[in-house]
């Protein structure tokens, strides 16, 4: 498990590169800064990929260290991760950008702060469990 969680660690570290390169498409000169449809389509794709990569990448090093946990996690990822995905492919363009309607960036962070927390406590509940 502990090659398999090293090999996604890498894999979600790509992701959350090229994330993080498409969100600041502007700073590194891959569309102008008067050029707001490259600029936007780069930020749809680059968001979700950024917060959603970061996040995983923080779990999968986590894991890294402490494989055990690997099958307690696994449970919960497989069905976060795909409707977590759908979320952020098709999360509409809200209006104001308050509470009841917040931006998708908001929503990206949210979401991956959410599944960072419950990964972790699922992940020190399976090592708690290991030891007794």
């Amino acid at each position: 498990m502990k090659k398999i969680s090293l090999y996604l660690f890498v894999f979600s570290a790509v992701g959350f590169a090229v994330g993080y390169i498409l969100t600041n498409s502007v700073s590194f000169e891959i569309c102008a800064q008067t050029e707001y449809s490259c600029r936007d389509l780069y930020n749809n794709i680059g968001d979700p990929l950024f917060y959603g990569f970061g996040a995983l990448a923080i779990v999968f090093l986590i894991l890294v260290f402490v494989p055990q946990a690997f099958s307690a996690w696994k449970k919960f990822a497989i069905w976060f991760v795909p409707l977590t995905a759908l979320l952020f492919i098709f999360y509409p363009e809200p209006s104001s950008g308050d509470l009841l309607s917040p931006f998708p960036e908001q929503v990206f962070q949210w979401v991956s702060a959410f599944y960072v927390v419950v990964s972790a406590a699922i992940i020190a509940i399976a090592i708690h469990k290991n030891r007794t």
